[in-house]
């Protein structure tokens, strides 16, 4: 399983509308948007609500929600998708983060794999 290669490192960004995450795809080939859910994203320990949640993909930044409608969209595994979430932490601190997202790939009858990524990162 490719659960190392979840959270980009070092990759923990303070931005003025809150945070950004890099996201690296944990798997071997690139998938459509519609098959990936983000199953959690907590930071020092809280959870951070869906409805907090936006992701930037392929020059785009669209609420977390719309994810499980974009069948012709992919995330191509050379790609980082950027989480971007509505809570602020401070820039030089050190925060864990912790990121479960699950995946379907379309062309493999009833398989569903699950992810989990935590680090310990300095927010730049």
């Amino acid at each position: 399983m490719m659960t190392n290669v979840l959270l980009e490192a070092q990759s923990l960004v303070a931005r003025p509308d809150g945070l950004a995450i890099g996201l690296r795809l944990p798997w071997y080939r690139s998938l459509p948007l519609s098959v990936i859910q983000l199953d959690g994203l907590r930071i020092d320990g809280s959870d951070i609500p869906g409805e907090k949640l936006r992701f930037e993909l392929n020059g785009k930044l669209r609420p977390l929600a719309e994810m499980a409608d974009l069948t012709g969209e992919y995330w191509f595994v050379q790609d980082s998708l950027v989480l971007v979430a509505d809570q602020a932490v401070a820039a030089g601190g050190e925060h864990e983060v912790d990121v479960t997202l699950s995946f379907y790939p379309p062309y493999i009858a009833d398989f569903r794999r699950k992810s989990r990524g935590i680090a310990r990162m300095k927010a730049n």
